[in-house]
């Protein structure tokens, strides 16, 4: 069960956290992290051990290691410092103009300015505000229940992190869905081991020849063109992209491939999220971070 719990909210972490306001993360050289435009361009040099997402203009970022973990604070997105949260924990990102934070032992609400827009707290909270409604507990790990944009509790049932992510996932998945390329509607099948696609009438668009695919976004679709003896335990490799014709756009070993971020695909250079995060735009072409 434990492991099911893992992979349900790590679905809902990938599909909900992402690129925003137009900037993207990288790792730099000497480890730390910095953000970047979808040219590549950088606006927040890297000097931070430890960064989240942009989201509604602020970031939690972190220079400093202390007893904790690191010692947060959140940015805007010229990396001016906002405010700080001391030595407690960022939850969430910003969703609905608040952010979760926690001491690990409770857990609260903080607007903009750093402040606990409620002045109350909770013994635990899952995910974010979505549509003006979040969840929290008066107990960890169970028995949440949702409150509004007031700190309100608006209903007496009470759920699960599982229940929880039955309510919401069809929100969550039909906001990702934005279809503008008639490739973005192809099905793959498989065929003697190979993967190829159809379209929505069953018609063959591309015949099997890939080992494994992903799915069609902006007209282009991540593949793997080499059979691989073995699979590396949470490593979804694929090694090159191609167009909605089939043609290979370019060769390139992609492990923790997470798709679309905004307008770059986003994955990682190595195995367990190792390597550094690298960047395809949808044309095939390497975003690397410049002055």
């Amino acid at each position: 069960m434990k492991t099911i719990i893992t992979l349900l909210l790590t679905l809902v972490s990938c599909l909900t956290y992402g690129q925003g306001n137009g900037l993207y993360k990288f790792q730099s050289e000497n480890g730390k992290y910095g953000f970047m435009d979808k040219t590549g361009k950088i606006k927040i040099k890297a000097e931070y051990l430890n960064v989240g997402d942009f989201s509604e203009g602020l970031c939690y970022a972190s220079k400093e290691v202390i007893k904790k973990g690191y010692n947060w604070i959140f940015i805007d997105t010229l990396g001016n410092k906002v405010f700080d949260i001391q030595e407690n924990f960022p939850e969430t990102e910003f969703s609905n103009g608040f952010a979760r934070i926690s001491s690990f032992e409770s857990h609260w609400f903080v607007n903009k300015n750093g402040i606990n827009e409620f002045g109350k707290t909770w013994k635990d909270g899952h995910g974010e505000f979505k549509n003006g409604i979040a969840y929290v507990s008066d107990k960890q790990f169970s028995d949440f229940y949702p409150i509004n944009t007031k700190g309100e509790r608006i209903d007496n049932k009470t759920l699960s992190r599982i229940d929880i992510y039955n309510l919401t996932k069809n929100d969550i998945l039909e906001s990702k869905i934005q279809t503008e390329f008639k490739s973005d509607k192809y099905i793959p099948f498989q065929e003697n081991e190979l993967w190829g696609f159809k379209d929505s009438l069953n018609k063959v668009i591309i015949h099997p020849k890939f080992y494994k695919v992903d799915k069609f976004k902006n007209g282009v679709c991540a593949v793997r063109i080499n059979k691989r003896e073995f699979e590396i335990v949470n490593d979804y490799f694929l090694d090159a992209l191609i167009d909605e014709n089939g043609k290979i756009l370019i060769e390139i070993e992609m492990h923790c491939y997470m798709g679309f971020q905004g307008e770059l695909i986003k994955f990682y250079g190595a195995p367990h999220f190792g390597g550094g995060i690298h960047y395809l735009n949808k044309n095939g072409q390497k975003v690397i971070p410049t002055q």
